[in-house]
C-alpha cells in the first residue's frame, strides 16, 4: 500500500486499521459532543422564590426545544450519511482526512447557530440565514468527502456501481440545496424557511430507500 494511506482490514489488528478506526471513532465523538451541546441552553429557570411555574417555564423554553429538535435531526442525518459513506470508503489518505476534519469542524460549530436561532428576539432573519448557511456549508463539506473518494477510486471498497455513486451524491447534496434555497426565503419570511427545512425528512426517506435498492449493484 502506498505510503500515507490507512486502510481498514476486518479481523486484522494492524497499525493501518487502528489508525483508520481512530479516525472513525474521533468522528463519532465529534457528532456525539455536538448533539449533546445542543441541549445545554435548555434550562429550567431559577426564580428568586425557588419555585418554578412549569407551564410558564415550558412555554418559554419552546424556542430552544424547537431549535434542539431541528439541529438534532440535522446532525443525526449528517451522521447517517457519514456512516454510510464510510461503508464504502475503506482507505484514508491525508487529503481525505483533512476533508473529514473540515466537515467535522462544521458539525462542531452547529451548536452556536442553533443557540443563536433559538435565542434571537430581534434579528430573526439574520439568525435564520446564518443557521441555513452553516448547515449548507456542512452539507457541502460532507459531499466533498464523497466526491474526492469516488474520484480517487483507490479509496473505495471494490468497484462501486455508478448509480450508487450518483445516489449518494444526490443524497449528500440535498442539505446544501434545501438550506441554500431557504436563505432567500428566510429574507422574506424566516418562519417559512423552517417549513422548507422539513422537506429534508421525506427526501431523506426517499434517498435511503433508493440507496438500499442500488446497494446490490456494488461489486466486491
Amino acid at each position: 500500500m502506498a505510503e500515507g494511506h490507512l486502510t481498514a482490514q476486518p479481523g486484522l489488528a494492524l497499525p493501518g486499521k487502528l489508525a483508520y478506526d481512530r479516525v472513525l471513532f474521533f468522528s463519532d465523538g465529534v457528532f456525539a459532543i455536538a448533539i449533546t451541546l445542543l441541549v445545554v441552553d435548555i434550562r429550567v429557570p431559577s426564580p428568586a422564590s425557588g419555585k418554578v411555574d412549569a407551564t410558564t417555564a415550558l412555554h418559554a423554553a419552546l424556542p430552544e426545544i424547537r431549535s434542539f429538535a431541528i439541529s438534532f435531526a440535522v446532525i443525526g442525518l449528517f451522521w447517517l450519511g457519514h456512516h454510510s459513506m464510510f461503508g464504502y470508503i475503506t482507505v484514508l489518505n491525508r487529503t481525505l482526512m483533512l476533508l473529514n476534519l473540515l466537515f467535522l469542524a462544521t458539525i462542531a460549530f452547529l451548536p452556536y447557530p442553533t443557540a443563536l436561532l433559538s435565542g434571537a428576539v430581534t434579528g430573526q432573519v439574520t439568525a435564520t440565514v446564518f443557521y441555513a448557511g452553516c448547515v449548507a456549508a456542512a452539507g457541502l463539506a460532507e459531499a466533498a468527502i464523497w466526491i474526492y473518494a469516488i474520484s480517487a477510486r483507490s479509496l473505495m471498497r471494490g468497484q462501486v456501481n455508478p448509480r450508487v455513486r450518483r445516489y449518494f451524491l444526490v443524497r449528500l447534496l440535498t442539505f446544501p440545496l434545501v438550506f441554500g434555497l431557504s436563505i432567500p426565503v428566510a429574507l422574506a419570511d424566516p418562519q417559512t424557511a423552517d417549513y422548507l427545512w422539513l422537506t429534508l425528512i421525506p427526501l431523506a426517506v426517499i434517498a435511503r430507500r433508493t440507496m438500499f435498492r442500488a446497494e446490490e449493484a456494488v461489486e466486491p
